[in-house]
């Protein structure tokens, strides 16, 4: 090989080189499409887990607009409410403990 082909053959490999790490480290390279991707997939889960969310909401919405049993339960067990012919009795010993 004569001295021009072999400075060719280095150039080129040289620039190949280049080529490769500025596609692999460059701004828009490899690495930030692969960061890109595993965010966009993290996104993706949240957005799956708040529309999971919304639907058991939406689905809470419609059961207090039509279901009498429902409205009943809530009112029961969230806001302390009785229908009425019930007794609530409540136990207080709990409390004597902490009063000084």
């Amino acid at each position: 090989m004569i001295i021009l082909e072999k400075a060719g053959l280095y150039l080129s490999i040289f620039t190949i080189i280049a080529l490769l790490a500025l596609i692999v480290l460059s701004k828009n390279g490899v690495l930030d499409y692969m960061a890109l991707k595993q965010n966009k997939t993290a996104v993706h889960d949240q957005v799956d887990g708040v529309d999971f969310k919304n639907q058991k909401v939406e689905n809470e919405i419609i059961s207090l607009k039509t279901d009498m049993g429902y409205i009943k339960h809530v009112a029961k067990h969230e806001h302390d409410m009785a229908e009425e012919d019930e007794l609530i009795f409540k136990d207080n010993s709990v409390n004597k403990g902490n009063i000084k």
